[in-house]
């Protein structure tokens, strides 16, 4: 299940999101050992000039230091920490390596989902 919900200032020069969004899929199912068909990737673009750092906003996405990639991920409660660390770890390294964004330069907020917190398929989802 794991929901990685990915936001950035729009690129300076044109990125080919899909082509990220597929290849962040398929790098954290390798690195996880997750299922590619639980793992969703979905990418937004925050409008130039609305997002702020120490009240700075730039119109593009900065490669370092400033302006973080903002990643949310969702899984589920029954992942150990080592896990998490894990999808948290693939995820930046992919981000990076397929936006020039600098690794440092990523931001994830890990959000654990508890057992019946997930409506999916038409059924609230429970697990152990």
């Amino acid at each position: 299940m794991p929901l990685i919900c990915i936001k950035s200032l729009p690129f300076e020069d044109e990125c080919d999101i899909p082509n990220m969004i597929k290849g962040i899929t398929t790098d954290l199912s390798r690195a996880t050992d997750i299922s590619i068909e639980h793992i969703t990737v979905t990418w937004e673009y925050i409008p130039s000039r609305h997002y702020a750092v120490a009240g700075l906003m730039p119109a593009s996405q900065p490669q370092n230091g400033s302006h973080p990639i903002l990643v949310d991920l969702h899984a589920p409660s029954f992942h150990k920490m080592d896990s998490v660390e894990a999808m948290m770890q693939s995820v930046a390294f992919s981000i990076s390596k397929r936006s020039g964004v600098s690794f440092s330069n990523i931001f994830i907020n890990y959000r654990k989902v508890a057992s019946g917190h997930v409506f999916d398929h038409g059924d609230v989802v429970r697990w152990k």
